[in-house]
């Protein structure tokens, strides 16, 4: 069985990213996938040290929490990344994690030992979620993860950007939202 891996950034447990993630993750699991969902706000883990060490091997030396999240990546078929928008981009603790995956640019561009294979890619989709209706917010988000799926070798297919939710919860108001989530999340995983 193929496995989806959920990347959950907001602090807020259950609030309109993890929300609309799970329901992502719910098509995906009808379309006969797993998933793996990863709250990283639950980590342990710093911020990238910017000592360079792993330029050497490509992998990072600070012993934390990160090192358990780098072979997910690695096993699952597929990645999912869901954030809330924060003063107009991703919110720190998915910039932190992100950062954090400075070793792989190492392997990746220096080494030329990527720990995912370039070819085929494998895909990635992105959700977030921002309290103001400002499109250039979300705008700003996507553009950092298309970055990170391209150097993590992941192939970007897709985003969706919902604005103007700012209550815990208050996606729930929105069906709409619901079922377009939950319809690309069985999409997103045909024919991977």
């Amino acid at each position: 069985m193929k496995t989806l891996l959920a990347l959950a950034s907001s602090p807020r447990r259950n609030g309109n990213s993890e929300i609309l993630l799970k329901e992502f993750c719910r098509g995906a699991e009808e379309a006969g996938w797993q998933f793996e969902l990863i709250h990283i706000n639950s980590l342990e883990f710093r911020p990238c040290q910017a000592c360079d060490a792993c330029a050497k091997d490509g992998r990072c030396i600070v012993k934390d929490q990160m090192q358990e999240v780098y072979p997910k990546v690695i096993n699952s078929d597929a990645l999912v990344v869901a954030s809330p928008v924060t003063f107009g981009s991703l919110n720190a603790q998915l910039k932190m994690l992100i950062d954090r995956f400075q070793c792989w640019w190492h392997a990746k561009y220096n080494l030329k030992t990527p720990f995912v294979p370039d070819e085929p890619k494998r895909k990635g989709f992105f959700i977030c979620v921002g309290a103001l209706k400002r499109k250039q917010y979300c705008e700003n988000a996507i553009e950092i993860i298309k970055v990170f799926f391209h150097n993590i070798n992941h192939k970007f297919t897709g985003s969706l950007a919902y604005r103007g939710y700012d209550e815990k919860g208050a996606i729930l108001q929105s069906p709409e939202a619901l079922a377009e989530v939950y319809q690309a999340g069985k999409d997103f995983v045909k024919g991977i």
